[in-house]
């Protein structure tokens, strides 16, 4: 039956992105690298209160909350092959001659349906679903002695709206059995 037992949610098993759908999570979703151990997190904001307060009182008359920020998802993956860089930061990646990945001129706008799934554990697995994710990524961590080159992922939560103007779910987690 479903909604029977509470499933365990540890490690990550695939990180996928593609093309949004209308309104709805894409379903053409290409897998990229496995992320760096512990290096995924979610960051989803705590909504600010706006409050009218009066004289004499403690108490405010009329409370209520409203978001500052945008939620995303953060990881980070290490030796990221150019098309890889490419996929998640824009630019261009050119193999006519050889391995070239260069930076796009100005600040592209990839916005793509997310999605990861947890490790399965007790027949159950976690998928974690943004419809509509801006993504943003960067360099990270140059590579040293002890240390490998990453880049830093993230994928803000955008409005997931259909070409008729019909607004639904931005994000989801839902536990499959397997």
């Amino acid at each position: 039956m479903a909604g029977q037992g509470r499933p365990i949610a540890m490690g990550v098993s695939a990180i996928k992105i593609g093309a949004t759908g209308d309104g709805v999570p894409g379903t053409v979703l290409e897998a990229l690298p496995n992320p760096l151990k512990n290096a995924v997190s979610f960051n989803f904001a705590d909504p600010t209160e706006v409050k009218i307060e009066i004289e004499g009182s403690d108490v405010p008359l009329y409370s209520s909350f409203k978001k500052d920020s945008t939620d995303y998802v953060e990881f980070s993956i290490p030796t990221p092959d150019n098309e890889t860089i490419a996929k998640l930061m824009g630019g261009t990646h050119d193999t006519t001659t050889k391995d070239l990945w260069k930076e796009a001129v100005t600040l592209p706008s990839i916005n793509q349906t997310f999605l990861m799934e947890s490790e399965v554990h007790n027949g159950k697995k976690v998928v974690y679903t943004i419809v509509n994710g801006k993504v943003v990524a960067k360099l990270g961590q140059a590579p040293t002695a002890d240390n490998a080159e990453t880049i830093l992922v993230r994928v803000y939560k955008q409005a997931a709206i259909s070409e008729a103007g019909v607004t639904g779910y931005a994000f989801s987690r839902e536990v499959v059995a397997v």
